[in-house]
């Protein structure tokens, strides 16, 4: 639940800024906005979008600064890439109560000194919200179609394409005015090409549980959640390694204060897999918490215990600690501007979990600011700035380790409603 407040940076994503734009911002604002961007046929609204811009990223294929490392996968390399993204919205349904709608998303990137890497994506969304008496359905579902670099956090870094399939569904009941049950699940894949070096992997979790409602704004619950990991390896080539996982929890959502608002859930997982015969449990916790710090800023929380499977891992589980924090403020009397400093730390321990990864540590942390202006309701831009660093060491495996930092500039701006 989201307590209304005068904050309210309305922030758009993958948007990119060019400096002409803000020269015609003024002719454009005369313009009937709506007869632009949004058409209605019937009961169909139709919103269409457009984002674009330009990267700044001085580490595309995630490299080392140390020297030892730079002999074996060559020197850092940055480059300046602009970003195009037409998309368009289908909405039926005038309410969140019993909407429906469809979407189509491209992402074009055009490198200016690695030309080769030049790429695009393509997303499609469909999401649906239905209310009928009692009962309560929402469902999502993306296809994407990713064509860009992927690495990260192992030693492989390569540009293939791949397909990921998301799905979401969760249906309530209210069994009183102050109580419900639910029950939700999820699946996730990605498919990648049969020529790549990176894992086909797949995910389904279900959940079924109890909520009541403690008062207007507050609502606490419990449920039982029951799901596989699937990874194969080499697109598809390798060996299947399938992970079981069982787990439970409590926790409660809503507004805490007046000032304070989020979800805090608290449970213990169990991972077991037939295959390798390995079975670790361990808490976990998911905390998403916003205090109000007067009426123009905000501190966000994001801390996050799983115990996981991995994919460049998967013959064994580990135990990861994220924690993100962001801190924003509107700035001017009439709010069009705002800004975030945000900073993220994570550990992935596989500290004695047997298996191929045994004693292995991953860390990354990150910083960065970014400034946001709402120049009409239809036109927002961002400038941002982010650093990363990423390590991951194997004791038992010393040339196996992976360190790198990543610096990115970011100027942004999407059309749209």
């Amino acid at each position: 639940m989201q307590k209304t407040f005068t904050f309210k940076p309305r922030l758009k994503h993958g948007a990119a800024l060019f400096s002409g734009m803000i020269g015609f911002g003024a002719p454009l604002s005369a313009l009937e906005s709506e007869d632009l961007l949004h058409y209605r046929v019937g009961n169909v609204n139709i919103r269409p979008q457009f984002t674009g811009g330009m990267v700044y990223n001085d580490n595309i294929f995630f490299r080392s600064d140390d020297a030892s490392r730079q002999l074996l996968e060559g020197p850092k390399e940055g480059d300046l890439i602009n970003q195009i993204g037409p998309g368009v919205t289908f909405s039926l349904g005038e309410n969140f109560i019993n909407t429906l709608s469809f979407s189509y998303n491209y992402l074009h990137r055009f490198y200016a000194d690695h030309s080769q890497l030049s790429s695009g994506d393509h997303k499609v969304g469909l999401s649906g919200d239905v209310t009928s008496g009692k009962v309560r359905l929402s469902t999502l579902h993306n296809l994407s179609y990713l064509t860009g670099i992927q690495g990260i956090n192992v030693q492989i870094v390569e540009q293939s394409n791949r397909l990921q399939f998301s799905d979401q569904l969760r249906v309530s009941l209210d069994l009183t005015p102050k109580s419900d049950v639910y029950f939700s699940g999820s699946y996730l894949k990605t498919d990648q090409a049969e020529t790549s070096a990176f894992a086909d992997v797949s995910n389904w979790n279900t959940a079924a549980g109890y909520g009541f409602k403690y008062s207007e704004g507050l609502r606490f619950f419990s449920q039982l959640s029951y799901g596989q990991q699937a990874t194969v390896s080499r697109g598809g080539r390798g060996t299947e390694r399938v992970w079981e996982f069982v787990g439970g929890s409590i926790g409660a959502e809503g507004d805490f204060t007046e000032k304070l608002t989020g979800t805090l859930q608290f449970g213990y997982q169990q991972r077991s897999s037939d295959l390798t015969g390995i079975s670790a449990g361990a808490p976990t916790v998911t905390a998403e918490l916003e205090q109000l710090l007067g009426d123009r800023t905000m501190l966000a929380l994001t801390y996050i215990r799983a115990n996981q499977a991995n994919a460049d891992a998967a013959d064994t589980v580990s135990v990861s600690d994220n924690i993100y924090l962001t801190l924003s403020r509107a700035l001017g009397n009439r709010q069009k501007w705002s800004t975030s400093l945000f900073g993220g730390y994570r550990q992935n321990d596989f500290s004695s979990s047997g298996g191929s990864a045994d004693g292995r540590s991953d860390t990354s942390f990150s910083f960065g600011v970014r400034l946001d202006y709402l120049i009409q309701d239809w036109l927002s831009s961002r400038l941002s700035y982010s650093f990363d660093d990423f390590s991951s060491d194997t004791p038992s495996r010393p040339f196996s380790s992976v360190d790198y930092q990543v610096n990115m500039i970011n100027l942004t701006a999407n059309i749209g409603f």
